[in-house]
């Protein structure tokens, strides 16, 4: 009986450690990151791990809760961020999401390359790191509930961002995108993950009569700088030489730093001009919130509006570029520009 006893107390012992063991292996690890949001094998991939790895040594992972605004009541697990071996990922609600240009610079350095497959994301590359956000629309969530869920991931630090990484980012993105919508009950519409392919590192500088993407239909300039046009929450069209052409939606235009002074992308008109820019808006569904058009100078140009106006042909080309942004996202026409 001493011997029974002995040997069921050993089993236990032995079996409590090898479970122990096995909650250090970077599967179990990357399982438990982010409220659980984070897909297993995609993260995994991208930290060039397998999910059959059992060497956790050295595999370090960390999460931690934030809160992005008192006006917001977050579904349990978020907000959320966490480190997996060098990859920094965020999910969050898009009401009360400051630090949605947190991912990149807001500069002509770091162009938002769309993602595909049908998903609301983009992707910017620079200094060899990527960063992918993804947008989703709660359909059952309001404002006050935070609209819809923002994820932001970066590629591994440490590790150039190649065609390869930029898929392997792209996929783990809109997976936690996904998976956070089924842990928090978001009804929503995702995009499909087995039709992403790795979006381009750039954007591509053409003659504006070859243009098909964010610069289709330009006039203005004779050389544009463009991306595939999609669903990105954020675009843009450089008119060579002269005018940056952005499109915003959602926590990239409603929740920006500057929207204290009003809900149009910091101003308080639905279109205008007033030194630096010249801008227009649509109304959009769910977390897209408004669409926010805006037309400035490139670097190196010091032309200000209220002297120097934009063109006929300028204006027309910054309400063609709102108008096709807008269809794009489902939203009503942009408002009249304000000569």
């Amino acid at each position: 009986m001493r011997r029974l006893i002995g040997s069921a107390l050993t089993l236990a012992v032995l079996g409590a450690g090898y479970y122990g063991f096995q909650l250090q292996y970077p599967a179990a690890k990357t399982a438990r990151a982010c409220s659980g949001m984070l897909p297993v094998d995609s993260v995994l991939d991208l930290a060039g791990k397998s999910k059959l790895s059992l060497l956790g040594l050295g595999f370090d992972v960390s999460s931690w809760q934030f809160d992005v605004s008192d006006d917001v009541t977050e579904p349990a697990g978020l907000a959320t961020r966490c480190k997996v071996d060098g990859i920094e990922i965020a999910v969050e609600t898009t009401a009360g999401a400051h630090n949605a240009y947190a991912a990149y610079q807001n500069d002509e350095r770091t162009t938002p390359v769309p993602l595909n497959g049908g998903w609301q994301g983009l992707m910017v590359t620079r200094d060899e790191e990527s960063t992918a956000s993804v947008l989703l629309s709660c359909k059952n969530w309001s404002p006050k509930e935070g609209g819809g869920i923002l994820v932001t991931a970066d590629s591994p630090y440490d590790v150039e961002a190649t065609e390869s990484i930029r898929l392997k980012l792209a996929r783990a993105a809109t997976g936690t995108a996904q998976r956070a919508a089924e842990k928090t009950g978001c009804e929503t519409e995702s995009g499909g993950t087995g039709k992403l392919a790795a979006p381009a590192a750039g954007a591509r500088t053409v003659s504006a009569g070859a243009a098909t993407g964010t610069c289709k239909g330009m006039t203005s300039a004779p050389t544009v700088r463009e991306t595939a046009a999609a669903k990105s929450p954020v675009e843009e069209c450089v008119l060579v030489g002269s005018l940056r052409l952005v499109a915003d939606y959602g926590p990239f235009s409603d929740a920006s730093e500057a929207v204290v002074n009003g809900e149009y992308g910091g101003n308080d008109t639905p279109s205008g001009v007033d030194r630096s820019t010249a801008w227009t808006s649509a109304t959009c569904q769910g977390a897209l919130g408004v669409g926010y058009y805006q037309a400035s100078t490139v670097e190196g140009n010091d032309r200000k509006f209220t002297s120097d106006p934009l063109t006929e042909q300028e204006h027309v080309d910054l309400e063609h570029f709102a108008e096709q942004s807008a269809a794009r996202h489902g939203c009503g026409a942009p408002a009249k520009l304000t000569s």
